[in-house]
């Protein structure tokens, strides 16, 4: 028989779950609904025993009836499943919402008989801005036409949800939801806790260590939250309890719901993939408690578990703090210079956002705290205003470890100080796949094999050389290379693949060593897959490729040219009497490796004190 701290869902037909007033109404979205659904198909019984829920949180009345004080999203979500099947169920009651004397909502009793508009749910779909559109007219047209459908808030969610379940069961014969079924109701657990004094939560953590390794920090920032609910309903008063009950269930939602977001995430962390946060809340418990030992997973429930036990209030865990602390991140989230500043720290530095929010404590102003964060990056790339050599720009070359950070800060700065209107994405700048250090002006052409190729090749040398001024290479430089282009030229037109292949080889080898090819300046960020389409082109295509100006060859999508890359390209450091868009000049090298310079300078410049 399975322990009491697990039930299977088929466990709780029967059962009767009360939803008090002081629950905030049902309101999970379409991707979550859907989420949820394939979640339960995909579970496989040869890799897991069962698929485990997050914990239901409960308080018993009688023997089936229970106050259910959280996990109230997932229970109606589930309710709605077994209506669509018209499957034996429990029994939601609520206190409020437009119920029966009994408790019973007449809406979700008779949802099954509603007419629902059809739609696809393709298993790619990530964008569900159409699908809800199509429920909301449908909606609309309903309560137009049907006066005993009462047009509320909750009843338009409980709606919306059932209208994506029948839907995404479009495509299921019998048999593929008869075990669709099987699996919910025989395969599908939650963690049971109910509020009494025998309920050990030893026993809960242990059991979802047992079942669901990889996905335990999940759960435990729900066992948290449940220790703060299961505290607040001590409260002996019934009116603060209600207030603090809604306060703590907004802030929660609220909150969690920032931290999942990829910009915010990306702002405050380096990581994306850490097991440790996978519900991203978890990073303000850790924050609060502090991290622990890396292998110790439950650190934070511990120590909250710990905390809830003391008996004088001031040990005990404090909502208000946390939440003040949250406050703090989503404020510099939305000042740009805060936002880039703390972004780049916790980017490119070794200070996390533990050692920011210190450092906020120490400062009297916003200014302050700002050229303190200011100071941070000074410190890690330079040493007595001067850079420190693995970041100095005029010297780090290719392939050593300073110039993807100086070019990653180079463009965090640009974006703060010549796009006014505009946040650095963090998130898809660290998101992206593989970033390449390119060669604006390509250091080799040497995977070319066929006679056009040579002779494109031949084409861009002989361009090349001919708009190449005077104080960019010696007269007996560009004899040198003009003598191996001329040879170049008879080898192809004699059609020597190999000749050929070797003069391309000492042309690239002698522009390496005439033009410095590794040095910081003729380098900037490109994403792979442009890389790829760009790499050992001459200066003009690629600028054609990056801009989107080629007509032959175009970047995904998903793209991202970072801002500096875009500048580089458009010569945008490159003053009007000497531009050209041939090659990458001296003067285009030289301008560029000022302005990145400056840019950074200017970045990292101290404000003046204010009011602030």
């Amino acid at each position: 028989m399975m322990n009491d701290n697990f039930k299977k869902i088929e466990e709780l037909l029967g059962y009767n779950f009360k939803i008090d007033s002081y629950q905030r109404g049902y309101r999970w979205d379409t991707s979550q609904v859907f989420s949820l659904l394939n979640d339960i198909q995909e579970f496989k019984l040869e890799y897991q025993s069962f698929y485990c829920l997050q914990p239901l949180v409960v308080k018993k009345l009688d023997e089936i009836t229970f106050e259910l004080i959280d996990g109230q999203q997932r229970m109606t979500t589930i309710f709605l499943i077994l209506m669509f099947f018209n499957s034996n169920r429990f029994q939601l009651l609520y206190s409020t919402r437009n119920t029966e004397e009994n408790g019973i909502n007449s809406f979700l009793e008779s949802i099954v008989n509603l007419s629902i508009p059809n739609f696809q749910l393709s298993e790619e779909i990530e964008d569900f801005t159409q699908v809800d559109t199509e429920i909301s007219v449908h909606w609309k047209e309903l309560i137009t036409n049907n006066d005993s459908i009462i047009n509320s808030v909750d009843n338009f969610y409980f709606y919306r949800s059932y209208c994506v379940i029948t839907n995404w069961f479009n495509h299921f014969d019998k048999i593929s939801k008869d075990e669709f079924l099987r699996k919910l109701l025989t395969h599908t657990r939650l963690i049971w806790y109910v509020e009494n004094e025998d309920s050990s939560d030893k026993k809960i953590i242990k059991k979802f260590i047992d079942f669901n390794d990889g996905k335990i920090e999940l759960e435990q920032a729900e066992l948290i939250k449940a220790l703060f609910v299961l505290d607040i309903i001590q409260t002996p008063n019934i009116m603060q309890r209600q207030y603090e009950e809604n306060k703590f269930a907004d802030d929660w939602n609220l909150i969690e719901h920032q931290m999942s977001d990829k910009k915010f995430w990306q702002f405050i962390s380096n990581n994306k993939n850490d097991i440790n946060v996978a519900n991203k809340i978890n990073l303000l418990f850790q924050l609060y408690n502090g991290y622990g030992k890396a292998e110790d997973r439950f650190y934070n429930y511990r120590k909250f578990e710990k905390s809830f036990k003391n008996k004088t209030e001031l040990d005990r865990p404090n909502w208000d703090n946390i939440t003040t602390q949250y406050n703090s991140l989503e404020e510099w989230f939305f000042d740009r210079t805060t936002y880039h500043l703390t972004g780049a720290i916790i980017h490119l530095t070794n200070s996390n956002i533990s050692k920011i929010l210190e450092i906020a404590k120490k400062a009297d102003s916003k200014i302050e705290f700002r050229n303190m964060l200011k100071d941070i990056l000074k410190n890690y790339f330079m040493e007595n205003n001067n850079w420190k050599k693995e970041y100095d720009p005029h010297t780090i070359k290719y392939n050593e470890g300073g110039v993807f950070k100086m070019l990653f800060l180079y463009n965090i700065a640009l974006t703060e100080i010549d796009e006014p209107d505009s946040f650095f994405p963090f998130y898809r700048f660290y998101n992206t796949n593989n970033w390449n250090i390119e060669h604006i002006l390509a250091k080799n052409d040497d995977g070319l094999d066929k006679l056009e190729e040579f002779g494109s090749f031949y084409d861009d040398i002989k361009h090349l050389i001919n708009a190449l001024a005077d104080d960019e290479i010696s007269n007996e430089n560009r004899g040198i290379l003009s003598k191996l282009s001329d040879d170049l030229y008879t080898s192809i037109e004699e059609k020597k693949k190999g000749e050929s292949k070797k003069k391309i080889r000492e042309i690239n080898e002698k522009m390496n060593e005439f033009f410095s090819i590794d040095d910081f300046n003729n380098l900037c960020l490109l994403d792979q897959s442009t890389n790829i389409k760009v790499g050992k082109k001459p200066f003009r295509r690629k600028r054609d490729i990056v801009l989107n100006l080629d007509e032959e060859i175009e970047i995904n999508n998903d793209a991202f040219i970072p801002i500096g890359t875009q500048y580089v390209f458009s010569k945008k450091s490159t003053p009007s009497k000497s531009y050209q868009i041939n090659y990458w000049s001296l003067l285009d090298r030289n301008n560029y490796q000022k302005i990145v310079i400056n840019t950074i300078n200017d970045f990292l410049k101290h404000e003046k004190n204010g009011t602030n």
